[in-house]
């Protein structure tokens, strides 16, 4: 709604919002405060707003709370949906396309297209949304308020990161944040119905879901990297993936054998504590 009132005081459409002096005059000055800090430590924290970085870097929630997990792998179709039409829909081109880059400090390929909004903060504020969602419920202790202050200031510096680098604008990671959000909270949503994920961590799909784990930690164990610290962020993501995987292979047929009454109860429970209320048990 915010950026929605901005374009209209402006006019020239969302695209134009790339040519706002404010806006211009943040980005800049944010980009130059960010640059007190290595570019090989932002190359890093931007990293993890890749998803296919930071969904795998998740994936060890299969191993005790795999509903958890299963919010964040359904939060992926929202939020990869409305990343893909907003971007190509609004056009907006990106700092290193108006600006001179003797201005800022770019770290990283030049990028000129679909700046709007930033897939990254995306990524960032649904697995935060999703987590949060699910673990925490409807928050009631001060631990609850405090795990929520955590996710949201991961999120918000992942975010950060894309002006960092020079890859967004401000306003980017603020439609960004909301609609990662919502599609944060559509994949809790989905994950309340256990069906779908019992049957791809414990039932017919566990071995497909576990090989695909592991081959996913190998691809990123393989990918190009730049610095040592983004070579870390790559290996632990990678790392968790494979044990992940391999958790599902060796150790899920035991909970895939589970009568369904046993079954349902572990529903409850998962669902108890993540409402923050007693299961009655």
């Amino acid at each position: 709604m915010l950026v929605g009132l901005l374009v209209s005081w402006h006019g020239g459409g969302i695209a134009g919002t790339a040519s706002w002096p404010e806006q211009q005059a943040v980005f800049i000055a944010w980009n130059a405060n960010f640059a007190a800090l290595p570019p090989s430590l932002w190359s890093a924290i931007t990293l993890l707003g890749d998803s296919t970085v930071l969904m795998p870097m998740l994936a060890l929630f299969v191993l005790g709370r795999p509903r958890i997990w299963a919010a964040v792998l359904a939060s992926v179709p929202a939020g990869a949906l409305l990343s893909t039409s907003v971007k190509h829909w609004a056009g907006v081109p990106r700092p290193a396309a108006v600006l001179d880059q003797t201005w800022f400090n770019l770290i990283g390929p030049a990028l000129h297209h679909n700046s709007f909004p930033s897939g990254h903060t995306i990524s960032a504020f649904a697995a935060a949304a999703a987590v949060l969602a699910t673990f925490v419920g409807r928050p009631q202790r001060g631990r609850d308020w405090v795990l929520i202050a955590c996710g949201v200031l991961t999120a918000t510096v992942i975010a950060l990161s894309r002006v960092a680098v020079g890859a967004h604008w401000p306003l980017d990671l603020a439609a960004g944040a909301a609609i990662g959000w919502l599609a944060g909270l559509s994949g809790a949503a989905l994950a309340r119905h256990p069906g779908w994920w019992h049957w791809l961590f414990f039932g017919a799909g566990r071995p497909a879901a576990g090989a695909g784990l592991i081959l996913w930690g190998v691809l990123l164990w393989l990918r190009p990297h730049q610095t040592l610290i983004c070579a870390a962020v790559l290996g632990v993501a990678g790392l968790s993936a494979v044990v992940a995987g391999f958790s599902l292979l060796t150790a899920g047929r035991s909970r895939s054998t589970l009568p369904a009454s046993a079954t349902a109860d572990s529903s409850v429970r998962e669902a108890s504590v993540a409402s923050g209320r007693p299961s009655g048990s």
